[in-house]
Parts: C-alpha cells; structure tokens; sequence
C-alpha cells in the first residue's frame, strides 16, 4: 500500500513539473485582423503556452476549433471576413474590408493613412461589439486575466483591453515594429534607414540629400497624421466601450511590457532597438509537414525536370490584379518545360494546361519540402519568406500589397531571388525571371546558406518567448524595460529644441557677422573716396 501511494505521488509531482501546473495562468490573445497567414504566425505561440499548462483565451478570426484542448477557448470573430455591409460605399473598400485593385495606385503612406488605419478602426469597433467580446469585459463579468497580449498595428484601442482587466500588457506583431509605436514608445524613427519600411518608395544607401529631405517629411507627417488624428479616433473606440474614465489609449500602450516581433533577426536590417523588444521566429513551420493529397503527390513526383509552385497568399486575388497579369503568368508558363502548382481557382482560366495544376489550396509547407521543386513565386508575405528560407527555396517576389515590396527587396538584397514587378509585367519578363533564379545556381547556393543559419540558433526562439511572456506575469509587468523617452516631448527626443537654439544662434551670428563687414567695408569705402578727393 505505502509503494502505491509513493508511485502515486511521484506521478503527480512529475505532472506538475513537467505542465508547470502551480504556476498556471490565464491569457487573453487577441488578434481581429482577417488575414490566415498572419493568423497562423500567432497559433504556435498560443498552443506552446497552453502546452506549457496556460489557460488561454484566445479572440481570433482563425479558430482552431479542437474539442480536446482542454481550457483552449476560442471567441470566433471569423464571421470578420464576410465583412459589414455598411461599409460598403467606402473608398478602396468593398463589404468584406478587402483591399482592392485601386490599392496600387496609391503611395504606400497614403494607403496606410487612409485606408489600412481606417479599415483598423472599424474591425476594433466591430470587435468590442462582438456579443461574447461584450460579455467577457463587461464590468459585472468577473474575468479575470493575467495577461493580455494584443496583435498590434493600427489597433491600439484594443490595448485597453489590459486596463480594463488589471492585467500587463504584451504586444506582437506578424511584420515588425511599426513606426506609430515607435513613436508611442519613444524608440528612434529613422526616415532614411533603409529598415524603415514604412515609406512610399523603399529606401537605399547613398540616397540623395533630397530624398532624404522627401522621406522625413512624409514621415514625419505620417507621425503628426497618426498622433493627431488616428489616435484621437482609437481613444474615443476604447472609452465608448470601456467608460470615460478609462486613461488615454497612449498610455496604456506605451506601459507595453514586452513587444514580440515575428521575425528573424539576422535577416532584418540592424538598427536601435528599444530593450523590450523580443523576437521570435518559425512557429508556425511544422517539424513534420503534412502528407500530400494522392492527386497532388504523383504530379509533384511525375516532375522529373522539376517544378514550381506558385501561391500569393491569402489575401490577394488573381482576378483582382490588372488586366494583363494572370495572362502573362499563364502565357509564360504554358511553355516552361517545368511542371506548375499553381494556388489559383481553375475555373478562372478558359482552357486546361497539361503541365499546370491549379487549386485553390495546397499545403504549402509539403509542397516547399518536396525534393522535386525548383522555385518558388510567391507575394512577399513575410511568414512565406520563412517557409522559403526553412526549406532553402529560391524565390521571385512579386510584391502587390503594404509591406512585400519591403519584404522582396531584401531577398534580393539576401542574394536569395529576384523582384518582379507588377508595372512591367509580360510573358517575357516573366519567363526571364524563371529562367534567371533555376538556371543561376548562385541563387540556390546563397538560399542553402541563408537556410542554415535560419535553422540553426543558439536557443529555441518560441520557448524563448514564452518564458518572457512567464517573466512578465511574475513581475506584473516590467516598467523598468521602458523606454524613458516616451515621456520627454517630441522636440526633446532628438534634442530638436538644443538644434533649432543653435541653428538661430548661428544664424544670428551670422546676420551680425555680415553686418559688421558691411560696417567696416563702408567704413574703408570712405577712407577710399576721401583719399581719391
């Protein structure tokens, strides 16, 4: 009896050891955009908590909808995809909230400013009236959270969300720090860094003086735009549902404890970073992909000279791009000797292509993993370029939407692909491409060394997450990671009052300095013409 009880107390040590089930806390995840891939970016994140004895919570438009995850809720907001009617007659916008075609004419700042903030004040609206969001932070509700960590970008009203449940704040991010929370958060904004990505054209070394003059005017009018105006809108969302006295949505988020950014470090460009910020990277690529459908496999295998795959995205449509595109891609593949996957609708294209297969899904981490494949052609999505960089895939980018051009440019800066661009689209330019990244072997070489250093790391990056979201819990928040400079104003930061004191000083000195040489040249003058007299 006494050898049974000791087993049995063994075993429940071990259990509360091994799932950390003292220490378990309960987390609020939200993330309202309706976009998969940066969905996808988060779940590892959240299944690696609830793996490590979590509770969690989790408002998204991507449910995983898995009855066996025990204390994994779901508040499912995928109904956020439909979109809401009455936005129907907006600019740029149909009823879903998708992007349209009218994007690509507008300069990137200017599409952010008025449609990609603007779309992120209605879902943030939208979210808080959301029936069970309502029941869950409604002051007779009783919930309690031990954090909440909220996807950012134009969604700071969300960040209340912690106050209102006495919880630390956590930020993250699928791309990476935005410059309207650099700001918040008293980081350096760099206009003319080539790793701001937020810029109308993307930034390069040894740009002119007047580039630079045009890139810290457009962002810094993007500063006074989102501080002036967005913010003030985001402000007024978060009081309007979480009562007046609630304190201004700027500082709440600027107490942001910790801020998780989903990228890679060696493959961003290095700038000043504030302590806080901590990456993380590959949580969604799985150890083992998935087996391929039957239909999909022979094809893949039937490639002996290889094959490429082609996707972009969840959030682009073929049929939404201008006129010539699909017609180019389809002219330039149909005579490829290679085989195609092509993630495209086939009732899209009138006839049927022996070397092209097209559907609307495939799991595109098999498909990358497959010994047969050449290439990859792909939109610039950030969590895309992982996958690539995972598998030592060589890519074409072929940026359509906010933050890919950005992306591209640095796989060609990384050697590992090519730009296309959409402007100068053909059958040719496409063909070129192809024939250019399979047949320059450098290209592979340079992504099978990229590949390896993406693999290999001096500690687990997700587990490295989580233990700082468990510090943050313990502490209660971390303060002393704050960046004191939010609270100095704007001039102080870059001491622009100390420059604009000197600045006029030098200018009075000078005004004085040629003033006093005029005095003594019209003094000499006289000397002069007294002694011609």
């Amino acid at each position: 009896m006494w050898t049974k009880t000791c087993t049995f107390l063994i075993i429940i040590f071990c259990v509360i050891v091994r799932y950390n089930v003292t220490y378990a806390k309960r987390i609020l995840v939200i993330s309202n955009l309706p976009s998969y891939s940066h969905q996808i970016s988060y779940r590892g994140l959240w299944l690696e908590l609830h793996k490590q004895g979590h509770e969690i919570v989790s408002v998204t438009t991507n449910p995983i909808q898995n009855s066996s995850l025990i204390n994994y809720t779901e508040i499912d907001i995928n109904y956020f995809y439909k979109g809401f009617p009455e936005y129907k007659s907006l600019p740029y916008l149909g009823s879903t909230l998708r992007l349209t075609t009218a994007y690509l004419n507008l300069p990137f700042l200017e599409a952010e400013r008025n449609l990609i903030w603007f779309v992120g004040h209605i879902l943030n609206q939208e979210l808080y009236k959301d029936p069970e969001m309502k029941k869950l932070y409604a002051i007779d509700s009783n919930e309690h959270f031990d954090a909440v960590i909220v996807a950012q970008g134009p969604t700071i009203s969300l960040n209340a969300l912690a106050y209102r449940f006495n919880a630390p704040l956590i930020g993250i991010s699928s791309l990476d720090v935005f410059n309207h929370l650099r700001y918040t958060f008293g980081s350096l904004i760099l206009p003319s860094h080539i790793s701001n990505w937020q810029i109308n054209k993307p930034n390069e070394k040894n740009m002119s003086f007047w580039r630079r003059l045009l890139n810290f005017y457009d962002v810094w009018k993007q500063m006074y735009s989102w501080m002036n105006e967005h913010v003030a809108m985001e402000d007024a969302i978060a009081k309007k549902y979480l009562g007046e006295d609630l304190p201004h949505i700027n500082d709440i988020t600027r107490n942001m404890s910790i801020f998780l950014v989903n990228r890679h470090p060696a493959f961003v460009h290095g700038k000043p970073e504030q302590p806080n910020v901590i990456y993380y990277y590959g949580s969604h690529i799985a150890k083992v992909p998935d087996a391929l459908p039957k239909n999909v496999k022979q094809f893949l295998d039937d490639a002996k000279e290889g094959f490429i795959y082609v996707s972009l995205g969840s959030n682009v449509k073929w049929e939404e791009l201008p006129n010539n595109t699909l017609e180019a891609f389809v002219d330039g593949f149909s005579t490829l000797p290679y085989k195609i996957v092509w993630k495209l609708n086939p009732d899209l294209l009138p006839r049927k292509y022996k070397n092209i297969l097209m559907l609307q899904w495939f799991p595109q981490q098999s498909i990358l993993a497959h010994p047969n494949i050449k290439l990859f052609i792909y939109q610039g999505g950030l969590q895309s370029t992982e996958e690539a960089l995972y598998y030592g895939i060589p890519l074409i980018g072929f940026p359509i939407i906010w933050d890919q051009t950005y992306q591209v440019r640095n796989i060609v800066r990384l050697g590992i692909g090519i730009h296309l661009q959409i402007d100068t689209i053909s059958k040719e330019t496409v063909k070129a491409a192809i024939h250019e990244v399979i047949s320059n072997t450098s290209y592979k070489d340079q992504m099978q060394h990229w590949s390896k250093i993406f693999r290999d790391s001096p500690y687990d990056s997700l587990q490295n997450a989580v233990r700082w979201i468990e510090y943050v819990i313990r502490q209660n928040g971390t303060p002393f990671l704050r960046n004191n400079l939010c609270d100095d104003p704007w001039y102080e930061r870059y001491d622009w009052d100390i420059i604009g004191f000197l600045a006029i000083l030098l200018f009075i000195v000078f005004l004085i300095s040629i003033w006093v040489l005029l005095l003594i040249l019209r003094f000499h003058l006289r000397i002069i013409s007294r002694s011609l007299w």
